[in-house]
Order: structure tokens, then C-alpha cells, then sequence
């Protein structure tokens, strides 16, 4: 088995099964808009990232950004502020509804709702981004390819070290008794990379406190009954099960680790 194929085997193992999804009617991976635009707010508070570090350096000053899968700008308006021209992707039109409402500061940056490739060529950029984007793609080669196409210097990718979901693992297991995966990861990536571009790319791992927080258990519970498929009749287990791991500081709710382990991974046109 190849590289791409444990890949996407890996992502179907995530597949939530059917009869769990017959019992609810909201989609589990939609996010909350707002929750989602609190992660511009923590990004601004961390302060740049090796991933801002990398993309600024390859693209040189005023170099073009293509960032795919935006959400709401988190890794590119910081780069619009040290004067790099963007053009984002984002398939979401909500999201990308949102991402119009936060760049309304800057005059070089475009928004395109679309899924990654474009139907339409969007041309050649100085360095091709991803951020929080790949473990949501299953034809990962196609992705990838069509990333180094259009690069002019380089490519960079930002994930966490491990699925996103891993730690709503426990949280299956104790609501409906079946077992989560824990990959892929950052290394199945880099794997990927290898075979697709034919050389290993660069890899740099990082920390950086949690980006996501809440401003009520009501948005807690709004978020997470819909990532763990639960039925309205079992509505009242959810806040239970999750009081051990959530804490709270300066009136900011956080599950889970504040801290998280992240992953960027890049390399040069030219190499």
C-alpha cells in the first residue's frame, strides 16, 4: 500500500456510521461561525507563527499567497498586514461570507468560493498555502499536486501533529461504544509529499495555546452534541461527560488540552 492509499484509508476509517447519523438532523462537521472567528482573536494574541515565519521568508517581500481552505483568515491576515497580496479559497460560503467581513481593512485580498482545485485556474503564486485544511481530503495526491502547480517558491501546509478528532475518541467510545481512530498524522503527510513532489519535504513542529474557545457551556454543548452525534433524547448526557475537561480562564471556555501540537510543513519551488 502506497503513501496516499494508507492516507485515505486512515480518513474512511473516520466515517461516522450510518445509523448514528439517521439520528440527528445537523451536520457534525459544520462549525459555528463565531466560534470559528474567536481563532482570528487567539492567532492575533499568540503573534506570528513558524508557519507566518516560513511563508513570509519564502515568498519575499510583497510575494503573492494563495490560501486554500481559509475559513475566516486566521493564517493569511496576518500576512495581508506585512503587505502580501492574498487570494483565498474557501468552499464554505459562510465561511467565506465571514472572511469578507474580516479583511474589510485590506485592498489586496481576494476571495474565491470554491473547493480546491478551482474549475477555474487561478494562476501562479508566490507560495501556496494550506492551514488546518489536508485532514479533510481524501484524494490527497490531487491536492498536493495542484498546490506545487501553482506555486512560484514554495508550499506550506499547517496541521495539528494528529487528526483534529482523536480526542473525541473517549467520547464515542462511552456514548455509543465504538472505537475512533488516531490517524493519520503529520508523518503519514510528510510521507505523502515524498511520493507525490519525489524528495522529503521540510518539517517543523511547534506549540501554541488552544485557538478554540467558548464563551458559554451553551456554545460548548451546541458544538459538541453535533461532533458526537448525539440525539436530542441524549442531549443531557453531553454536558456530564464533558466537565472534566474543560476549564476556564479570563472568561474563555476551553475542552480538551490548552495547548496544542501543530505541525508546518513546506518546501521550496526550486528544490
Amino acid at each position: 500500500m502506497n503513501a496516499a492509499d494508507h492516507w485515505r484509508r486512515q480518513l474512511a476509517a473516520w466515517e461516522i456510521p450510518e445509523e448514528l447519523l439517521s439520528a440527528v438532523t445537523e451536520n457534525p462537521y459544520r462549525w459555528p461561525v463565531e466560534v470559528f472567528r474567536r481563532r482570528n482573536i487567539s492567532a492575533d494574541e499568540s503573534g506570528p507563527t513558524p508557519t507566518t515565519d516560513i511563508v513570509h521568508r519564502l515568498a519575499g517581500e510583497g510575494g503573492s499567497v494563495l490560501d486554500i481552505g481559509a475559513g475566516t483568515g486566521r493564517a493569511s491576515i496576518p500576512l495581508a498586514r506585512h503587505g502580501h497580496p492574498v487570494t483565498a479559497v474557501e468552499k464554505s460560503a459562510a465561511m467565506a461570507s465571514a472572511l469578507r467581513e474580516e479583511i474589510g481593512e485590506f485592498d489586496d485580498y481576494a476571495v474565491i468560493e470554491g473547493a480546491w482545485p478551482l474549475a477555474e485556474d487561478p494562476g501562479l503564486f508566490d507560495v501556496v498555502m494550506a492551514a488546518h485544511v489536508v485532514y479533510d481530503v481524501s484524494p490527497i495526491e490531487t491536492f498536493i499536486q495542484a498546490m506545487n502547480a501553482h506555486a512560484r517558491r514554495g508550499v506550506v501546509l499547517e496541521l495539528t501533529e494528529s487528526h483534529p478528532w482523536t480526542p473525541l475518541g473517549p467520547y464515542y467510545r462511552a456514548l455509543h461504544d465504538i472505537d475512533r481512530p488516531d490517524g493519520p498524522t503529520v508523518d503519514d503527510l510528510v510521507a505523502v509529499i515524498t511520493d507525490v513532489i519525489g524528495f522529503s519535504p521540510r518539517l517543523e513542529r511547534w506549540e501554541r495555546a488552544g485557538g478554540t474557545w467558548f464563551e458559554s457551556w451553551d456554545e460548548i454543548i451546541e458544538l459538541y452534541r453535533r461532533r458526537l452525534v448525539v440525539p436530542d433524547a441524549r442531549i443531557d448526557e453531553v454536558r456530564p461527560l464533558l466537565e472534566p475537561a474543560v476549564s476556564e480562564s479570563d472568561g474563555r471556555l476551553t475542552v480538551g488540552d490548552t495547548v496544542r501540537r501543530l505541525a508546518t510543513v513546506w518546501w521550496p519551488a526550486d528544490d
